[in-house]
């Protein structure tokens, strides 16, 4: 996979994919809410991770979820963060 300098999101192909998860880091910041800007005339359900700043003090990365309540609830968000 190739990295890019770019400015804004990259609407390819592979991001349209049913079988996708999006993440992305904001390894500067610690949070306690974040969202994510959506284009509603689109359809789109794809899972949405992002992480904050690591705390080696408070042993605490903070992560924000968002996911389409019709295809996912807590229960199995609970069972993908066992595995993280």
């Amino acid at each position: 996979m190739e990295t890019q300098n770019s400015k804004g999101l990259r609407n390819t192909d592979n991001a349209k994919r049913i079988d996708t998860i999006h993440y992305s880091s904001i390894p500067w910041y610690t949070f306690t809410r974040h969202t994510h800007v959506r284009h509603f005339q689109c359809k789109n359900s794809v899972p949405k991770f992002s992480f904050g700043k690591y705390s080696k003090d408070k042993l605490c990365l903070p992560i924000a979820i968002n996911v389409h309540h019709r295809l996912m609830d807590g229960y199995y968000i609970g069972q993908y963060l066992k595995e993280f």
